[in-house]
This record gives C-alpha cells, sequence and structure tokens, in this order.
C-alpha cells in the first residue's frame, strides 16, 4: 500500500502537469499567487516586511537590501549589482520538493514567492528571470531579480 506522502507528492505533480496544459500563462499566474501566498507564511517575508517598515523613508535600495540581508539570509547566495539581485541555491528548498513533488512547473510558484518577497521588502515592482532551476535539471537554482523604477 502506497503512503500518504508518496500519494499526496503524485496528486500535486498531476496538477502541476494539467496546470501546465491551461491556454496562455494561465497555469504559470495561478502558480504565482500560490507562490505569492507561501511566501506571506514565511519567516523571510516578514524579516522583508519589517526592514521595510523600519526604513519606511529609505529610497536607497542598497540599504534595505544590506539590512534585509545582514538579518535575514546572511548568505554569499544573494548578491546585488545596481537594481539586480541574483539569488542561487545549491538544493531546492521548496518542502513540496523535499517530500516527492518533482514537475519543474513547480518553480513558477517560487517566482511568486520571490516576487512578493522582494515587493515588499522594496516597495517597488521587480520582474523575476528563473535562469536555472535543479527541477529542470541544472545543478543549481539561480533567479536573476530586477528593481524596476
Amino acid at each position: 500500500m502506497m503512503d500518504n506522502k508518496i500519494r499526496i507528492s503524485n496528486w500535486i505533480n498531476s496538477n502541476l502537469k494539467e496546470l501546465e496544459q491551461l491556454k496562455g500563462k494561465q497555469g504559470v499566474e495561478i502558480l504565482h499567487k500560490c507562490g505569492r501566498a507561501c511566501c506571506e507564511s514565511s519567516d523571510l517575508y516578514q524579516g522583508a516586511y519589517k526592514v521595510r517598515n523600519e526604513n519606511a523613508s529609505e529610497t536607497d535600495m542598497d540599504v534595505l537590501f544590506n539590512a534585509f540581508k545582514t538579518d535575514y539570509c546572511n548568505s554569499d547566495n544573494l548578491t546585488k549589482e545596481g537594481n539586480t539581485l541574483s539569488l542561487i541555491f545549491e538544493s531546492c528548498t521548496c518542502p513540496l520538493v523535499k517530500n516527492g513533488v518533482n514537475d519543474a512547473f513547480l518553480c513558477n510558484c517560487t517566482v511568486g514567492y520571490s516576487k512578493n518577497l522582494f515587493e515588499t521588502l522594496f516597495d517597488k515592482q521587480v520582474t523575476i528571470d528563473l535562469e536555472k532551476s535543479i527541477l529542470r535539471g541544472d545543478p543549481i537554482c539561480k533567479q536573476s531579480i530586477r528593481i524596476l523604477d
């Protein structure tokens, strides 16, 4: 008999395959919304929100970035050059993947997560380019995040 963890991951993988078949970008947009919701329940989001509120009048993106990085993700995996951030993971941090979900379409959820996190931190729109993905077969996950003016 199949255990519940496998059943659930199989069910999620099946749903991801169906979402990927939706017309246009509908499936992508659904997963972006799921990622945004997931982000809002995370400690990182709470940190970005706190940094933003403690620096409400701050317009220097470097000040916000450095405060967030120092207090909430002190890592060389997050860097900033000009208006572009680079975020690299050497292993997938998504709890769904850790529990057996392996459909690369799920990475659209992560894009929504990152979009919400950094738009909250900078109080500006950002664009996310998922350059590499472990679920797609790359050795790392890499996002390029551009802060828009």
